[in-house]
């Protein structure tokens, strides 16, 4: 599909898709769930797309493994899913990415992502690896560092690996060994990096992780002169940006000095690390910007080179108008300034040049909610200049109206809400909402700092790279909002604006529903065979026939929008003229998109609100714990394996990988098999799909059916009878038939993984191992049949990904008397999400929940949007009396 003409089209940016994940919080817990909304939406107009029905949402941990994947079906631009997050998950920096197909057209500049932090289920001390420093040894810098293993590992006895991943790209590994019972790195540098990520790797396959900043009085400044270029004899505004060493925004001050060291102006940041400051600079002349860090040391920064010749455009807020100063050395009498939006042209402002200068001011009510670019061309319609402006209409388009029952609430009574949408005239309108509430402390906090609705459509979705706590800029108490969104601009100004002329080519079609799509070719020559009969099966407790004839090209495609879970098992069969045939059958699989992380945010220091929620967080754990101690509730893995045989295979497993979580007995296999199941795998895949889910290879097409352990680490290796199976013979596995099985047994995080991961794959580099994953230990009877699986010609056994199901909130119900007065704490944080609710034909949304007994205050979070594109976000905050829980544990 190509694009449509139109003149008005600057960028072909604008034909790309706004994906927007709203999150029920920032960050999580190990053990917690992550609920999510989609939106999904035209660049331009924010209308709900009609391109993509399918949205591919991925879990992403800090090794760039991909944990886990859902396929989220978007009806009318919308749709919602959410992430289990395992208790065994470790620690760190993980990363959530959105895409659809059609927006892989656009590079990564419309593909949604968010880093978020996943802490501990309960408090855990730091282990294996301690005291990083730089040390200078006469001029030679080192990086040190002192391991602990045994701390991991207890059969750790003579060397550890140690990987090391710096800033600069450059990656190392190194063998340390035991000296006096220290293991010690002293690695010698040839430059001091900004910060390094540290891996240790014991004998026995345990692993430790940390990434530090190095130098953390370290401060990266940028000089960013307003449109591109620094001209001389004119007045010219230069965004300054300070970052720290993890690339956030910091308070800076500092002067700008010419060559013969004179003071020329000073300048300061806010507290994002942005600020202006205002040269007049002179023709060959050369700048520096000076600061003064923590530590009193000093360091210099070279301003841009000075132009003699050239064009600048300027753009401020004067009142209700915006003015335009485009500043020229070029021998003209008139200059062309481009207002554009999103990509599209608005229209051309052309004026006299008088004295190198042409001034104008327009009335800021002409121009849309958002940026505005503003483009100095030339006579060939050329850009030679170019400045992001923020206009600010000073009213929101929608009034979200949202009335309370009371005034003031009890724990465990009911929440009462009313809720309704109105334009700007004050009629009530259709709309789509979600309905957030969470505990205010602490994460009241977080909520008004993060990327919500607003920030996202208005301002992050269109610039590239990382916006420091957008929600921030959206804060109409706060009279320096305008002023610092304009720094913004400035300092991450039209160099990062995602509408510019870069080419796009349109190698993805569209999506508007899941379908599959492959070729036949012939079974001798493999050429592509035009006008076979394909049947199509969907396997099931309600199977889905379709047929389909393949064009001259050998194509067929499938409807499968009908799937909503995640997997289903698929037969597809040739024939040509009523008789079976021998031909290839080849699904064909979208090009997997690279996985990228900033190693930088890694770096160990979340800020005090981050840290406050941890600490909250985890009392209200230990106190659910206590209650559950009290109580003499146990564990449910202790429940699970209580009557647990551990015969000789058991046993080596359990040494080689741990004891399992979930056990899937032989005889509940065979009780559920089907008269059209072919293997192990095909009853596996309908009946355990919270435990197990069974894929396609999807490297490659037609290729072996994989298992993947839900819930865990990420990466699965298999084991067979006590024994871990070469990753060769995996294909041979789907085909055991279930009345050889014994018993399938799921360990998630598996101990001694990097082990079991070298004897899977043997040939695999050790830095390179996944740093946690998960073992399906297959049990038979007679050790019999894997060997015996044939791949039959003219007919396709797979399976194919369908939609995640969506999964209900749970909230209590205290209208039970005996469930009111239970003792058992109710400490919610998240308390009530609902990410879809319809508003139509002027009625108001009626939401009602219980409050938990931890709250004393309760903020809820609306975000709204309507049919034409129109978007809102309301959020309010009412009192929690506590109940008496003086007997409960503390």
């Amino acid at each position: 599909m190509g694009f449509a003409q139109d003149d008005r089209i600057l960028s072909k940016a604008a034909y790309a898709e706004k994906i927007y994940l709203q999150f029920d919080r920032e960050n999580y817990a190990a053990g917690s769930t992550m609920w999510f909304k989609a939106l999904v939406a035209n660049a331009v107009d924010h209308k709900p797309s009609e391109r993509s029905g399918v949205l591919h949402v991925d879990l992403i941990g800090p090794e760039k493994q991909i944990i886990n994947q859902k396929l989220v079906k978007i009806v009318d631009g919308s749709g919602n899913n959410h992430f289990e997050i395992p208790k065994k998950m470790p620690p760190g920096l993980y990363k959530i990415r959105a895409y659809t197909r059609w927006n892989r057209n656009f590079s990564n500049d419309f593909i949604f992502s968010k880093y978020f932090r996943i802490f501990p289920y309960q408090p855990k001390d730091d282990v294996g690896i301690q005291n990083i420093n730089i040390v200078d040894r006469e001029g030679e810098i080192f990086l040190e560092a002192m391991f602990n293993p045994k701390q991991l590992d207890s059969l750790q006895k003579r060397k550890i690996l140690v990987g090391l991943d710096f800033n600069t790209a450059k990656k190392d590994s190194v063998e340390i060994k035991e000296n006096d019972g220290f293991y010690k790195l002293s690695y010698k540098l040839e430059e001091k990096p900004d910060y390094v990520g540290i891996h240790m790797l014991t004998e026995n396959g345990f692993t430790a992780r940390k990434t530090v900043g190095l130098d953390e009085s370290k401060v990266d400044l940028q000089i960013l002169p307003e449109s591109g270029n620094l001209l001389a004899g004119t007045i010219n505004f230069l965004g300054i940006k300070a970052l720290d060493f993890k690339g956030d925004g910091i308070y800076a001050e500092g002067i700008i000095l010419n060559k013969d060291r004179d003071t020329i102006t000073k300048f300061k940041t806010n507290k994002f690390g942005m600020g202006v400051a205002v040269l007049e600079p002179k023709n060959s002349e050369k700048y520096v910007a000076k600061l003064t860090n923590i530590n009193l040391n000093t360091s210099e920064y070279p301003l841009p080179e000075v132009l003699e010749k050239g064009s600048i455009v300027s753009a401020r807020r004067t009142g209700d108008r915006i003015s335009l100063i485009a500043s020229t050395t070029n021998k003209t009498d008139s200059v062309i300034i481009r207002s554009s939006f999103r990509g599209i042209k608005l229209f051309d402002i052309k004026g006299a040049v008088k004295d190198g200068q042409f001034n104008t001011s327009l009335p800021s009510k002409g121009f849309p909610q958002g940026i505005i670019c503003f483009t100095l061309i030339d006579e060939f319609e050329k850009p030679v200049a170019e400045r992001l402006y923020f206009n600010d209409t000073g009213s929101e388009p929608l009034s979200i109206e949202v009335n309370t029952n009371k005034n003031e609430y009890n724990s465990r009574e009911k929440t009462n809400l009313n809720i309704q949408v109105k334009d700007s005239m004050g009629n009530a309108i259709d709309a789509e909402i979600s309905v957030l509430a969470i505990s205010q402390d602490p994460l009241g906090k977080e909520q008004k700092r993060r990327n919500s609705i607003i920030p996202y459509f208005y301002l992050t979705s269109e610039l590239r790279g990382e916006v420091e706590h957008p929600g921030l800029y959206f804060n109409r108490d706060d009279i320096y909002r305008l002023r610092d969104i304009d720094a913004l601009l400035l300092t991450q100004g039209w160099r990062k604006y995602k509408y510019d002329t870069t080419g796009v080519s349109i190698d993805y079609q569209q999506e508007p529903v899941l379908a599959i799509d492959g070729k036949v070719n012939g079974a001798i020559f493999n050429q592509p065979k035009e006008g076979v009969e394909l049947s199509f099966m969907a396997l099931g407790d309600q199977p889905v026939i379709q047929t389909f004839e393949t064009d001259n090209l050998g194509r067929f495609i499938f409807n499968i929008d009908f799937l909503n879970e995640e997997t289903r098992e698929i037969v597809i069969q040739s024939k040509k003229g009523g008789n079976k045939r021998n031909f290839e059958i080849n699904i064909n699989d979208p090009e997997i998109l690279p996985v990228d992380f900033e190693n930088r945010l890694k770096i160990e220091k979340p800020d005090s609100i981050f840290s406050e929620i941890v600490n909250y967080e985890q009392r209200q754990q230990q106190r659910q714990f206590s209650y559950e101690l009290a109580e003499g509730i146990n564990q449910l893995d202790e429940v699970i394996l209580e009557a647990y045989q551990m015969t000789e295979e058991r046993q080596k497993t359990a040494e080689l990988a741990g004891k399992p979580d979930v056990v899937i007995n032989g005889k509940d296999i065979q009780d559920k098999e089907k008269d059209w199941s072919f293997g192990l795998y095909s009853v596996l895949m309908f009946n355990f799909p919270d435990d197990i889910r069974i894929q396609r290879d999807i490297e490659e097409p037609g290729g072996a059916l994989q298992a993947k352990v839900m819930g865990g680490g990420g990466t699965t290796i298999l084991m067979m009878d006590g024994m871990v199976v070469n990753n060769l013979n995996y294909p041979l596995i789907p085909n055991i038939p279930p009345s050889e099985v014994k018993s399938v047994e799921i360990i998630r995080f598996a101990k001694h993984f990097n082990r079991l991961y070298q004897q899977a794959y043997p040939f695999v580099s050790p830095m390179e191992i996944p740093p946690t994953g998960d073992v399906i230990s297959i049990y038979t009877h007679g050790k019999k049949g894997i060997f015996g699986a044939q791949k039959p010609k003219g007919i396709l056994r797979t399976t194919i990904k369908g939609y995640s199901p969506e999964k209900e909130f749970y909230q209590p119900n205290y209208e039970n008397k005996e469930r009111f007065e239970s003792e058992e704490p109710d400490l919610r944080s998240v308390v009530y999400w609902e990410p879809q609710l319809k508003l139509e034909n002027g009625e108001p949304a009626q939401v009602s929940y219980f409050n938990p007994d931890n709250a004393k205050e309760i903020m809820l979070v609306i975000e709204v949007i309507t049919p034409n594109g129109q978007i809102g976000y309301r959020e309010i905050s009412y009192p929690v009396k506590q109940r008496d829980t003086s007997d409960i544990s503390n």
